[in-house]
């Protein structure tokens, strides 16, 4: 199949009734319409013949009696450009019209105006091509407002089609139009007027830039994602308010647009004072999903604590401990195991909601169509959060965070804030605590983990011994629930007893299991490095009595 470029291809039917059988261009005198149908070298309307090829086949027709005592159809501006007009000679006007909108999808590379007799304008068409090549079978769509709904091309592929921007009172579209490729495990193309350096469409051709090829970082197919872990447990949150955070510095940085992974944050976190509860009025939460879990509070009094979880319910957390009073909270509530997606899987899910044609916005603010939503992840060497600054419709800022990513994970992305300047994470070493059975046995062990290499009383075996912390500020403790268990560590920016950053971190684990296991002592260094190991051994502990 190919486009009819040749206006020799084109065979005029005796009568509309042979259209198809006999030729593949009717033209109805009495009525003032043209139309076509598959026969000969046109073989289909997604091939189509070019407006060029039609005009120069009208001039051959009109040296000839048998249709120069009507008027002629339309008039060619510049056909480089795309620039047609039907329904006028360029100095009358005749109402020559296709025949309907089915005729209107066969004419190629070009934008026409569509004129009454009277001389009034009744339809304009801008000419979409798009440039770039696309998978067979890819079903590109566009908007013709920045608010409107996803409108597919009437054929699938590389889009060369007219489309209705301007009718006598009715719609006037054009100011704006957005084309888009997203395919399942593609990559994504969106293509706006700017791009080709328009301002306006109109009665001509306008290039869209689009193409997409093999995503290799999509992890799985629509129909796993759609339905199992961990893709089912993150969500993409519109907010209305920037949801502010420590990042790189103590300088909290802003976010209007967060991506959750497991977890639930918000931006209207209110707490009465004295009390135990924090409340939001998003109500996405499953009760006591997060029971266990750890509630972090990054804005207000309680800027940077964290409070162990006991409960929640859709719209309220409650914690151990007291929250100090306060309203419009930035917050994040963890579950007592992390979900454990990987950056690809996160990756995989937002790419699969922005290709959903429904409201994506888990925020309970407003309404986000995925399918006209923008690219919020950009995958190369690493994730690039907020890369191509969104639109954020509610309001809340195109900065876009993660949350709940793995520890192994949290060197490998960038996110950009509300200011579209790239935040990373300060180096984080991440590393696995290894136990034998007796110290896992009954989930009922401890581990702990202290410095070895500070000055003063500050030491493993000493008084006044640290213990060290997690890139989250949390100290490296707690229950043997399984092994291993993972840890992170600020390499770059750890100053605990004043330690200086940036230098490999001497120290002691000490582990042990109450009538299952003997105390156990293991000692390391801490590196610059994504891939530490300490291993605990214990004795089984036959001695021990209750």
């Amino acid at each position: 199949m190919a486009k009819i470029t040749d206006p020799d291809d084109l065979i005029i039917s005796s009568t509309v009734g042979n259209l198809g059988v006999d030729g593949n261009m009717w033209l109805d005198t009495s009525a003032s319409t043209i139309s076509f149908a598959v026969f000969g070298a046109l073989t289909s309307a997604k091939e189509g013949v070019t407006h060029q090829a039609i005009y120069s086949k009208l001039v051959d027709l009109w040296t000839t009696s048998a249709y120069n005592k009507f008027e002629f159809p339309m008039y060619t501006i510049d056909a480089k450009s795309g620039q047609y007009l039907y329904g006028t000679d360029g100095a009358t006007f005749s109402g020559w019209v296709f025949l309907d909108d089915t005729a209107r999808t066969y004419p190629k590379d070009g934008g026409w105006d569509e004129y009454l007799t009277n001389g009034t304008l009744d339809r304009r068409y801008v000419g979409i091509v798009s440039l770039g090549g696309v998978n067979s079978g890819a079903q590109l769509y566009f908007q013709k407002t920045s608010t409107g709904s996803a409108i597919d091309f009437t054929f699938d592929d590389a889009a060369n089609e007219g489309i209705l921007i301007y009718e006598d009172g009715g719609i006037d579209n054009q100011t704006f139009f957005k084309g888009f490729v997203r395919e399942e495990a593609k990559k994504y193309k969106d293509s706006v007027l700017a791009d080709t350096g328009q301002i306006a469409t109109g009665a001509y051709i306008v290039n869209l830039l689009l193409s997409n090829e093999d995503d290799l970082n999509i992890t799985d197919t629509d129909a796993n994602v759609a339905s199992i872990l961990p893709y089912t447990k993150i969500n993409i949150k519109y907010f209305d308010a920037a949801f502010s955070r420590d990042v790189d510095s103590v300088t909290n940085r802003n976010f209007g647009i967060v991506v959750d992974v497991g977890t639930n944050s918000g931006v209207d976190g209110s707490a009465p004072g004295a009390a135990s509860v924090l409340t939001t009025a998003a109500g996405s939460m499953t009760v006591n999903e997060f029971a266990g879990g750890t509630l972090a509070i990054y804005t207000g009094t309680d800027e940077n604590l964290t409070f162990p979880i006991v409960s929640n319910t859709a719209t309220t957390i409650t914690v151990t401990g007291t929250i100090a009073s306060g309203s419009g909270i930035s917050f994040t509530a963890f579950p007592s195991t992390s979900l454990g997606a990987s950056l690809q899987e996160i990756y995989t899910k937002v790419q699969y909601q922005l290709r959903q044609n429904s409201d994506i916005d888990e925020s309970g603010t407003g309404t986000v169509n995925g399918k006209t939503a923008s690219i919020l992840l950009d995958y190369t060497a690493q994730l690039n959060a907020g890369f191509f600054s969104p639109t954020n419709p509610n309001g809340g800022g195109s900065g876009v965070f993660v949350a709940g990513l793995e520890a192994a994970d949290i060197n490998s992305i960038i996110f950009y804030d509300n200011t579209a300047v790239a935040r990373s994470y300060p180096y984080a070493a991440v590393g696995a605590l290894n136990f034998n059975g007796v110290l896992v046995s009954g989930g009922t062990g401890y581990y702990r983990m202290y410095f070895t290499d500070l000055a003063g009383s500050a030491d493993y075996g000493l008084t006044g011994a640290i213990t060290v912390n997690d890139t989250s500020g949390n100290p490296i403790q707690g229950t043997i629930s399984g092994t291993p268990i993972s840890f992170t560590f600020d390499y770059t920016g750890n100053v605990q007893g004043g330690r200086t950053g940036g230098t490999d971190a001497d120290v002691t684990i000490v582990a042990g299991n109450a009538g299952s296991a003997k105390p156990v002592v293991a000692t390391g260094t801490i590196t610059a490095s994504k891939s530490i190991s300490f291993t605990l051994t214990a004795e089984q502990d036959r001695a021990y009595l209750v």
